[in-house]
């Protein structure tokens, strides 16, 4: 976990992370890390062995945003978990939660991940973009917000495009009404077609992930 934590973030030519050397440069870096095992199920996964990783960044941290005082949103956002919790089944990997959603599929190629109101119609909306750029879905999953603990949220911090609005009839506006789409895809989402699927009738937010 922590090899592949710390590989995005360090220059391969440079260093190689191993298995071996990922603790003893985790402490270099200056992350502290707390662990902890339970023989109970906490969180109400159903499995009967899963791993959990909550990251939290220290607001005196070079990396941290200087705010203001008056700024409380932006400086509990430095408190706020990112949270992850994976389990393995038959030798394969599975995702069953990103932040505060509740999810199963397994981490493999280009992942395209969109944040939305939970109502009908996104599904097709994102489809048919997608469809019309040429990019194939292998495979999708739908995550719903997880009613055993929401204090995470997903990582979509890359994304560089939000927009706010009103919600559509039948929508209501609220953490509680979001979803997450993880959908397997096949082709390139360039930033043109990534902006095509944000707006009123599509997705608040949307990010790819290469593994």
């Amino acid at each position: 976990m922590l090899k592949g934590l710390l590989s995005p973030i360090t220059s391969a030519e440079s260093l190689n992370i191993n298995l071996v050397n990922a603790e003893i440069l985790a402490r270099e870096r200056g992350i502290r890390i707390n662990e902890s095992r339970s023989r109970d199920n906490v969180e109400q996964e159903g499995y009967s062995s899963s791993v959990t990783l909550r990251a939290r960044r220290n607001a005196r941290s070079p990396s941290a945003p200087r705010t203001s005082t008056s700024d409380t949103r932006a400086r509990e956002d430095d408190f706020t978990d990112q949270v992850i919790t994976g389990f393995v089944s038959g030798n394969t990997p599975f995702i069953s939660r990103l932040g505060r959603f509740r999810t199963s599929f397994v981490p493999t190629g280009t992942l395209l991940i969109c944040r939305n109101y939970d109502s009908p119609g996104k599904i097709g909306v994102v489809g048919g973009r997608l469809g019309k750029a040429g990019v194939n879905i292998r495979f999708m999953s739908v995550a719903p917000v997880s009613d055993a603990d929401e204090d995470g949220h997903a990582d979509l911090s890359k994304v560089d495009s939000k927009i706010e609005y009103e919600p559509l009839h039948g929508e209501t506006a609220g953490k509680e009404n979001e979803a997450l789409m993880i959908l397997g895809i096949e082709g390139d989402v360039g930033e043109d077609v990534r902006k095509d699927l944000i707006g009123s009738d599509g997705v608040l937010e949307a990010g790819v992930v290469v593994l």
